[in-house]
């Protein structure tokens, strides 16, 4: 579709194979994402406290009510207490969380599964208790009570199943093992709920797809520039994290990064990010097309690219007062010019009179007297 302002072209979307084993070496990556994941208002609730940091061996939470790490940290787990399994399709496994209750009185917690999904704005979330779990957050069962209670300054042990549905895809699937304390309600009714989610990746191996779809690339104005947006889906099977820039051609090539950068999508996921093209021209064209790069942690990588979005420039402005001068100035010159010409004519019609009376005085005659002058010297002829 073509308009003065703007010409697409068509998005493209590509596909690259990777190899069944890049989910065994998805480490280090989970302590960024922790963040996005402790803290969540209970419903109703207005204000939640600072995140717990994640527990080590040594220390389980220092400086936080409460902490949670893997049953066997460092040994079948991810770095930073959380959990990663390889399973074939029908499979099941068996693990612990342990649960710390650092205040001076006992505490009591509610543990669940849950899916994880991309969260509003970027990065990861886990779905609320009580949403429907439709992947490793309904796979995971724990072996006892939902509820735990921990003496102050000490400890729980938390048992749970993750079976993999017979049937599964190949790829990879996120859920995450979710504790969560809940403060008594104060005056108002209202009440904090403060939670810990230990991120799950699971992995069926298989054949991965990595597959990267982007959305019809988007703008509007913004202030004295023009912003672009433009969403990032996930249509494969593996978890994928990407960053993206906007390509800007006419007047001299250059690039301007999508924010937010390096966001986690999960498979059937999206993500949107946007820039903001400044120091637009006054008089020109502009091309614009986002480029994102999508990397599998360890494993491939693709580059997609949008449609193209044309601008056109024109000092609109600058153009109305220069044909609005151009105009006035005609009008000044279509008036003096009448005017030029009514004197021409009155001095022509003076010079002709003029000629007429030299040769009536050449030739001896008088010149013919106005009938309405009275004779000189006031004396009747008669």
């Amino acid at each position: 579709m073509h308009s003065c302002l703007r010409a697409r072209g068509g998005a493209t979307t590509r596909r690259a194979r990777v190899p069944a084993r890049w989910g065994l070496r998805w480490g280090p990556r989970w302590g960024l994402l922790l963040a996005g994941l402790v803290l969540a208002l209970a419903p109703g609730a207005q204000a939640a406290p600072a995140p717990a940091p994640s527990p080590t061996p040594g220390e389980a939470a220092a400086g936080a009510p409460f902490g949670v790490r893997a049953g066997l940290y460092g040994l079948t787990t991810l770095t930073g207490g959380h959990f990663g399994y390889a399973l074939k399709s029908g499979a099941r496994i068996e693990d612990s969380a342990v649960i710390y209750n650092e205040s001076d009185k006992a505490r009591t917690f509610h543990v669940y599964g849950a899916d994880v999904g991309n969260a509003t704005g970027g990065g990861l979330a886990p779905a609320q208790e009580g949403q429907r779990m439709r992947a490793v957050g309904a796979w995971l069962k724990l072996e006892s009570e939902a509820t735990v209670t921990v003496p102050p300054k000490s400890s729980a042990t938390v048992r749970f199943s993750l079976t993999v549905p017979a049937g599964t895809p190949p790829g990879g699937y996120l859920g995450s093992l979710v504790t969560a304390l809940r403060t008594p309600a104060v005056s108002g009714g209202v009440n904090t709920e403060t939670r810990i989610a230990r991120l799950v990746e699971l992995t069926v191996p298989g054949t991965a797809d990595l597959q990267v779809s982007l959305s019809e690339l988007e703008h509007r104005p913004a202030g004295d520039g023009e912003e672009f947006t433009v969403t990032v889906r996930n249509t494969g099977n593996v978890l994928y994290t990407f960053a993206g820039t906007l390509n800007i051609t006419g007047g001299g090539a250059r690039t301007v990064p999508l924010a937010p950068g390096g966001i986690y999508v999960i498979p059937g996921g999206s993500a949107t990010v946007t820039g903001r093209l400044a120091d637009l021209p006054a008089f020109g064209r502009l091309a614009v097309t986002a480029s994102v790069t999508a990397t599998v942690p360890g494993g491939a990588a693709r580059t997609v690219t949008s449609d193209t979005v044309r601008l056109s420039f024109f000092p609109w402005l600058v153009a109305a007062l220069a044909v609005g001068g151009l105009l006035a100035l005609l009008l000044l010159l279509f008036v003096t010019r009448e005017r030029r010409r009514a004197w021409l004519r009155r001095r022509a019609a003076e010079r002709t009179a003029l000629r007429a009376l030299r040769r009536e005085l050449r030739a001896g005659n008088q010149p013919a007297a106005d009938p309405d002058e009275a004779p000189a010297g006031g004396a009747d002829p008669s």
